[in-house]
């Protein structure tokens, strides 16, 4: 019985994973991607409809034989909607999405956040968010939280975070998902950079790629900062976030500092704080960054860097400096076929990221093992998540 159980809740998750990558597609040519029998996906599409995630979209045109034309299915955008928060030493972006990713509701605000008080602001933050969405009347089905450090998103540990003075472990789950109603992500924030491409660009099978978030930290309080620039890489392999072994990978600092260098970069701590002040120093940055990142893309043939965060004030500057680097770094005479993209929200793309790892969640294929960790002991898939959305408020 709990393998027909289980069997029912795998495929179910394929179809609404169907859909959600297809964003309208028949029941025919569900059952054909899956492999499924038709009466299989005509039950499961029942339930679907009746549970009111998807719904059934404008007919299409008949086959050259004629005969019934095809019913589309596609997502019931006002379902439900997921929450991304970026939390930061001096301030948090927030941005709530729709199933389809379509931005609801977007929030900027000035805090001082620590490890001291990352317990009480979260809960203060998100309960006045919760209060504003609660006037679009869209239920909130979950929330993803990006933060700078090492995160390990299946335990629900932040390791360590220079930026938020975490020297020890901080315990996620424990501290705030145990106590929450609503299911919790938490992420690094580039690696959540790269969770949000895979989920808003799904239809592109984007496979191996870097993301690369390049953040200018607004740090009155030099006494407690000493780096105004913060540089992390979320890294794609074969469509799946790579975390490593200790889920340090993508901690960045440049092959070009020596261990007198306080930062990620061979600029002098006076640099770095006037880094964009003064365009000759901000020219060295961009070119040191462009050297240590095309390395990676032609050493690991990436077909895509998407860059992200406050370096997107400088688009033009920072691709002409990185197609050249990467062009310099290739020995071989054929083209280096990387291309160079910027993020979907620019300065709220850590944000947007956590939004898409909570979809990326609710959509999961959990037959091909893809999953981020929900934060409470024997969590459920990712249609249990579906059939338990509550009002937002809670």
């Amino acid at each position: 019985m709990a393998i027909l159980k289980r069997n029912r809740l795998l495929n179910t998750s394929r179809v609404m994973r169907e859909i959600w990558i297809n964003k309208t597609i028949s029941r025919v040519q569900i059952a054909k991607n899956l492999g499924l029998d038709k009466s299989t996906i005509s039950s499961i599409v029942t339930e679907l409809l009746n549970t009111g995630i998807i719904m059934e979209h404008a007919e299409g045109e008949a086959g050259p034989q004629g005969g019934r034309r095809p019913v589309y299915l596609t997502l019931n955008r006002s379902y439900g909607c997921v929450l991304g928060i970026e939390l930061r030493p001096e301030s948090y972006n927030a941005v709530a999405v729709d199933l389809e990713g379509n931005v609801l509701y977007s929030k900027f605000e000035l805090i001082r956040l620590s490890g001291v008080n990352f317990k009480e602001i979260f809960f203060d933050v998100t309960k006045r968010m919760r209060a504003e969405l609660a006037r679009i009347a869209v239920p909130l089905l979950g929330i993803g939280v990006g933060v700078s450090g090492v995160v390990d998103p299946q335990k629900g540990v932040i390791r360590y975070s220079i930026p938020l003075q975490m020297e020890k472990e901080f315990d996620f789950r424990e501290q705030i998902a145990a106590d929450s109603d609503l299911p919790l992500f938490l992420e690094n924030d580039a690696n959540a950079c790269a969770w949000g491409e895979l989920a808003f660009h799904r239809i592109k099978n984007l496979q191996d790629f870097l993301f690369l978030l390049v953040e200018f930290r607004d740090i009155k309080d030099r006494e407690r900062f000493h780096e105004k620039t913060a540089v992390g890489i979320g890294i794609v392999i074969n469509g799946r976030v790579h975390y490593g072994t200790r889920y340090s990978a993508g901690e960045f600092r440049s092959i070009y500092c020596t261990p007198e260098c306080k930062g990620q970069f061979s600029l002098t701590e006076e640099e770095a704080f006037r880094i964009e002040e003064d365009p000759e120093i901000l020219h060295r940055f961009i070119r040191e960054l462009a050297k240590n990142i095309a390395m990676l893309v032609n050493t690991f043939n990436l077909s895509h860097v998407f860059l992200g965060g406050d370096i997107e004030r400088y688009k033009k500057e920072v691709q002409t400096v990185l197609s050249e680097e990467i062009e310099r770094n290739w020995p071989y005479p054929d083209e280096v076929r990387c291309k160079i993209r910027f993020s979907t929200l620019g300065e709220k793309s850590v944000a947007f990221g956590a939004a898409g790892v909570v979809l990326h969640r609710l959509f999961a294929d959990i037959g091909i093992g893809e999953r981020v960790e929900r934060f409470h002991p024997g969590g459920p898939t990712g249609v249990e998540l579906i059939e338990q959305a509550s009002p937002v408020g809670g």
